[in-house]
């Protein structure tokens, strides 16, 4: 009997050894056949991987002799990748180093993914070579996707040569690993699309140069910069109180009927779409401050038209009460009561005791929700738009400005060459900018939890 366990199991292994190297083979076979589509007019390019390995451009007619698209390093690398990938997962399945194997035929599957980061890279040039064209078009057919679904399905048939267990771990490690990904891949994209055009320009003259004309070649965003720090800071310093001591009133001071109203009203809140946050700020803010300030004139001597940077502020300030509220008020009512029943058996009111005792105590998570609330501020675009002006200032208080947010999504429609790029290139600072607000949050929490294990 157990020598007919053995075989069976045996049998079974073989058969997973058998499924992965035909499903390599098809992988392999998938990279000789077309997966990425050129269509330029009536020129139609079926593009395989053959084809980028061999060859390091792509000649088109309609633009003369000579013409032609090269394509990029990322995309021939990313190519070889998934070709090599294949046969070294099944190199490491003889081996027996199964998880290797299961890595390998993983990295095989997103290799044509990497061949996505190119596609502004190739329409860039199509559109250098001043093709009079109506119809540009790069797309990716059926083998791109099959090269995704037979490496994974490879690498789980590695994995579960291991056993059941091994398969539901990787299976939850994969998951894992699709979110790193995403974050790495939008990384890289960013950096890939961004970085060259902020050389081209030069660093300094990119974030430092005061004229943003691209008529004239000129890309310079330091008035973006600022206006969008400015206008963060400002929703901050407007927010910050009335949110902390919308908290301490849910958690410390309201009754329970009245904190439930209370409390659907800011979850309300957060779930309005950021146009009616703009539509309010059109319709009620920039006529108040245009109002308010009639007949005053700017520093730069232009008339208050209610266009401006503190309509921005206000505007902010409202949509980051909610993620400071919620944040504050868990981190008040996270508060041990024997903090507070030792403050008030000491002789303090209530109020010294919020304020000398429970949010020195919550800081951290505080701290947290404010820092999530400049992430939500610094990234906004759509209300933004709709109350800025979006003309490119200096930013001051009651004057027109233009976001790094509302830059991109103005100019992107009709933007091409390099000052598309350019555009990439405010992205990416803006990306850098929120990903230093993360950081940021990720410290304040983790010493957060640090100092509250001491206290405890």
């Amino acid at each position: 009997m157990e020598l007919f366990l053995e075989k069976k199991k045996f049998f079974s292994q073989n058969k997973k050894i058998f499924l992965i190297m035909m499903l390599s083979i098809l992988m392999l076979m998938c990279f000789l056949l077309p997966y990425i589509q050129i269509i330029i007019n009536k020129d139609n390019f079926c593009v395989t991987g053959l084809d980028i390995l061999a060859g390091s451009k792509l000649g088109l007619a309609d633009a003369g002799d000579g013409a032609c698209i090269y394509f990029p390093n990322i995309m021939r690398i990313s190519v070889l990748l998934g070709v090599l990938s294949p046969l070294i997962g099944v190199l490491f399945i003889l081996l027996k180093k199964h998880v290797l194997a299961a890595g390998s035929f993983i990295v095989g599957a997103i290799t044509p993914i990497f061949s996505l980061l190119t596609v502004s890279d190739l329409k860039r040039q199509i559109v250098e070579l001043n093709i009079s064209s109506n119809r540009v078009y790069i797309g990716f057919i059926w083998p791109f996707f099959l090269i995704l679904i037979f490496g994974l399905t490879s690498a789980v048939f590695s994995v579960w040569l291991n056993g059941g267990e091994k398969l539901a771990e990787a299976v939850f490690f994969c998951f894992a690993l699709v979110s790193v990904g995403l974050v790495l891949l939008i990384t890289l994209y960013m950096i890939i699309s961004g970085l060259p055009a902020i050389i081209e320009v030069g660093v300094f003259n990119f974030l430092f140069g005061s004229e943003w004309n691209p008529s004239c070649g000129k890309y310079g965003i330091l008035y973006l910069i600022l206006a969008s720090l400015l206008g963060t800071f400002g929703a901050v310093i407007v927010g910050v109180p009335v949110g902390v001591l919308t908290a301490v009133f849910l958690a410390e001071i309201s009754s329970k009927k009245v904190a439930v109203i209370v409390r659907s009203i800011v979850e309300l809140l957060a779930g309005i779409p950021s146009v009616i946050y703009g539509f309010f700020g059109m319709m009620i803010i920039v006529p108040f401050i245009r109002n308010v300030f009639y007949g005053i004139r700017t520093l730069s001597q232009r008339p208050v038209v209610g266009d401006s940077l503190l309509a921005v502020i206000l505007v902010l300030a409202i949509m980051v009460l909610p993620t400071i509220i919620s944040t504050a008020e868990t981190s008040i009512r996270a508060i041990p009561k024997s903090y507070k029943e030792a403050s008030l058996g000491l002789g303090a009111t209530r109020i010294q005791t919020i304020f000398k005792v429970t949010l020195p105590a919550a800081k951290s998570g505080i701290l947290s929700g404010i820092v999530l609330g400049v992430g939500r501020a610094i990234g906004e675009t759509m209300a933004v738009i709709m109350v800025a002006g979006n003309i490119v200032n200096f930013p001051e208080l009651l004057g027109s400005v233009r976001l790094l947010t509302t830059g991109i999504a103005i100019d992107m429609a009709y933007s091409s060459g390099l000052f598309r790029q350019c555009l990439f290139g405010i992205g990416l600072v803006l990306f850098i900018f929120i990903m230093i607000v993360n950081i940021s949050f990720m410290k304040i929490s983790k010493r957060g939890v640090q100092i509250d294990a001491t206290n405890r």
